[in-house]
C-alpha cells in the first residue's frame, strides 16, 4: 500500500512538471517610436552649470541593423523660445542608433532666461515626434512636454 501510494505520487509530480511549458510573446504590431516619459521638468541652471535635457525615445518593435534617421517638430503650444530659453542642437533630427531601442534629443537650456517670480517662473517647451517613412510616431506617445523652471 505504501509503495502504491509512493508511485502515485511520484507520478503525479512528473505530470505536473511536463506540464510547464514556458511562453515567450514578442511584439507583432506596427514598428513605431514613442517618447517615454511624455513629460519632463528640468532647472534652467546657472552659467557655470547650464541645465540639459534628454528627451528619450523609444523603438517599439525589432531592433534595426541600421541607424534609424527621424525627425520631430517643436509644437505651437510651446511657451519656450528657441534661442531664448533652449536650443536644440540637431534641429529636428536625431538618430536612434543600429541594434538600439532607444535615442535621445538633446536640448540645452539657457540659464538666466527664465526671472524668479510667481508668475512667469516656468515654460514649457513641446516637441512632436515625426518619425520618418517607415517608421511612424506612436499616436498616444508622440508628444513631449518640458517644463523649464528657474
Amino acid at each position: 500500500m505504501k509503495n502504491e501510494i509512493k508511485y502515485i505520487f511520484i507520478g503525479l509530480i512528473m505530470v505536473l512538471f511536463s506540464a510547464c511549458k514556458k511562453e515567450y510573446t514578442t511584439y507583432d504590431g506596427q514598428t513605431v517610436v514613442e517618447f517615454i516619459p511624455a513629460v519632463n521638468s528640468k532647472s534652467q541652471g546657472t552659467v557655470a552649470a547650464p541645465g540639459s535635457d534628454n528627451a528619450k525615445v523609444q523603438l517599439v518593435g525589432a531592433q534595426r541593423t541600421a541607424d534609424l534617421e527621424l525627425t520631430y517638430t517643436v509644437d505651437a503650444s510651446s511657451t519656450a523660445v528657441e534661442g531664448v530659453h533652449y536650443s536644440l542642437p540637431n534641429k529636428g533630427k536625431f538618430t536612434l542608433p543600429a541594434n538600439s531601442s532607444f535615442g535621445y534629443i538633446k536640448i540645452n537650456l539657457i540659464p538666466g532666461s527664465i526671472p524668479n517670480n510667481t508668475t512667469t517662473s516656468q515654460k514649457k517647451l513641446v516637441l512632436k515626434l515625426a518619425g520618418n517613412a517607415d517608421v511612424p510616431a506612436s499616436a498616444n506617445y508622440k508628444t513631449y512636454t518640458l517644463t523649464i523652471t528657474f
